[in-house]
């Protein structure tokens, strides 16, 4: 039997928590430039982001799962 290490919340399942990787990026100008994001993408399975759960890699492209992101991007550390 396989447990889910990584329990996802309900919410975070909604459709309206996914966006295409340009439009995730659109909505956060302020915070992410595109090569950061590409930098994240790249380098997910080294960074934990695939781990994390909040990334979708479906018909060669990448859907963020806004809530995962968020909870990912602050466990980062310095």
């Amino acid at each position: 039997m396989q447990t889910n290490q990584n329990p996802i919340e309900p919410a975070a399942l909604a459709l309206d928590n996914i966006f295409i990787l340009e439009k995730f990026q659109e909505k956060h100008a302020d915070k992410f430039t595109p090569g950061q994001l590409t930098w994240f993408m790249r380098n997910r399975a080294r960074n934990g982001l695939s781990k994390s759960g909040a990334v979708i890699l479906s018909a060669r492209k990448f859907y963020i799962n806004e809530p995962l992101f968020t909870q990912w991007f602050a466990s980062q550390k310095a």
